[in-house]
């Protein structure tokens, strides 16, 4: 079963945060929002305005148009690993898939 809309632009919220090592209380701080309201909008329980989007945008050093990219996975676990990778660097990046590609080598 697919995710709603507002779950999706929550996810994309959780990514953007998670990308950048932020806390939800850090990210309501520069939102000037409460981080209930960020917790509850990363769920999916919140619906949100494209200003307080923008808001959050900036504060996770991405662009509105980016954050709205909800094409991306809906697994959660993959949601998590993404946000953990994107903030590394390239070479971090390239470790990370040598080890994943061992793991699943077949014998």
């Amino acid at each position: 079963m697919g995710y709603t809309t507002l779950q999706r632009v929550g996810n994309a919220v959780r990514h953007a945060r998670l990308s950048q090592d932020m806390t939800q209380e850090k990210l309501a701080e520069l939102t000037e929002t409460s981080y209930t309201y960020i917790s509850s909008l990363e769920r999916g329980q919140r619906n949100v305005t494209i200003k307080t989007l923008d808001r959050i945008a900036e504060a996770c050093r991405t662009d509105l148009f980016h954050l709205l990219q909800l094409d991306g996975p809906e697994d959660e676990t993959i949601v998590e690993i993404l946000a953990l990778l994107i903030s590394r660097d390239r070479l971090d990046r390239q470790k990370v898939l040598n080890i994943v590609r061992e793991m699943f080598r077949s014998h």
